[in-house]
């Protein structure tokens, strides 16, 4: 564990499900049509929209594998070889030999251990059920306003102390719903919301979030001054994939060919804020707080390259700079692996945030080892990425 003198606040940490997590608050008459849990073949399997969801191989996240397990594929030093994932996630445990994967106090003392003051908690799952109910729009947002009681009885949104920021999940897929949980959950105390990076799935197919169908999202959300999070999750851009490669069916974790990982590694997040800048969203809303989460960073300098391009060809088509807008709103989490000079240099210190993605595999087994890929930085500069960057991204969501 790197030592640092002071506590850390580690922007992307994360709970795994409870596996009643959709199911304890869901109203039973949406029941069949959200999730639920089968045995097949003698493992337990869950059913979203009827169908067995293939997004986590092992939806009960026992056994779990060991945080930062994958560090190294995700370095690209896979020296497996291949895609053999029993060497590439090493020894399982128990999930009950870590109890602070899913209980909150547990979990502040493991952060205590970690030198950890403050954390923003996600999703596990949850980041991949938008794309399955896709279909049934009625049921998605029924099954998140389940996911969302749960988690702030399990975690809290906000307890009061500091501690643990546990982000809700929004599905703008009906905006009018979308409108009706987000009034709910920032009167039950949320510091943020989380959705997933692509287009919003609706009736008819999908479209920018930065249609003027969301904006009384976007009022509400700048009105309370709470951060609108971006998470690393599955959205509707897996039809990029299906131009060029024959359809694999559906979506699951490291079973896939290496073209993805090439030709679309940073597309989904890239378009989908040059979507909301483009669409006026930043234009309308100039006090929203953006923050992508989980996404990595190197596609940031391409995509300010192209909205400098975009802007002098067509200036008219925006109320400000987009480049200054995306400068000014969008906070932004690399990857451990990331060129953190590079980032800075490009957007500047204060928008950069430490995010470990502790616990999972492709997270760092110690949160505050982060620091070791900024070993360059000085140390007001270290202290503004590891701590104080994410206490000011909050600071107007405060209640």
């Amino acid at each position: 564990m790197a030592e640092l003198p002071f506590l850390a606040f580690d922007a992307d940490n994360h709970y795994y499900e409870a596996e009643d997590a959709f199911i304890r608050h869901i109203d039973p008459k949406m029941k069949k049509r959200c999730m639920q849990w089968a045995e097949i073949d003698g493992k337990r399997r869950l059913l979203v929209g009827g169908k067995v969801n293939k997004f986590i191989p092992n939806p009960t996240f026992d056994p779990i594998a060991s945080p930062g397990s994958l560090e190294d594929y995700f370095r690209g030093k896979n020296d497996a070889g291949d895609m053999d994932l029993g060497k590439m996630f090493g020894d399982l445990s128990p999930i009950s030999e870590h109890p602070g994967y899913r209980d909150r106090d547990a979990r502040l003392a493991l952060m205590d251990e970690q030198r950890l003051e403050t954390v923003l908690l996600f999703p596990t799952m949850g980041v991949g059920m938008q794309e399955a109910l896709k279909k049934d729009i009625p049921a998605l947002h029924a099954a998140f306003t389940a996911f969302n009681s749960w988690l702030d009885e399990d975690w809290g949104f906000d307890r009061g102390d500091g501690r643990i920021y546990a982000a809700p999940f929004l599905t703008l897929a009906d905006p009018e719903l979308a409108v009706a949980e987000l009034d709910r959950v920032l009167a039950m105390g949320a510091r943020m919301v989380v959705t997933v990076p692509g287009p919003v799935p609706t009736d008819h197919g999908y479209q920018s979030p930065g249609m003027p169908d969301y904006d009384p999202i976007w009022a509400r959300l700048q009105e309370a001054g709470v951060p609108y999070a971006i998470h690393a999750g599955l959205g509707g851009t897996s039809q990029y994939g299906k131009i060029w490669e024959p359809p694999s069916g559906q979506f699951e974790g490291f079973k896939h060919s290496p073209f993805p990982v090439v030709a679309f590694a940073d597309r989904t997040i890239a378009d989908t804020f040059a979507a909301m800048i483009c669409h006026g969203v930043l234009d309308r809303f100039p006090d929203l707080r953006l923050v992508t989460i989980e996404n990595g960073a190197m596609w940031v300098p391409d995509l300010l390259r192209n909205l400098q391009a975009g802007f002098g060809k067509m200036p008219f088509g925006f109320t400000r700079h987009p480049v200054e807008a995306f400068k000014e709103n969008i906070w932004v989490s690399p990857f451990f692996e990331d060129d953190m000079a590079a980032l800075k240099d490009v957007i500047g210190i204060d928008r950069l945030l430490f995010g470990s993605d502790f616990p999972h595999a492709e997270g760092l087994p110690e949160p505050t080892d982060y620091v070791k890929d900024i070993a360059g930085f000085t140390d007001d500069e270290t202290r503004r990425i590891m701590r104080d960057n994410a206490y000011e991204l909050l600071a107007s969501s405060a209640r």
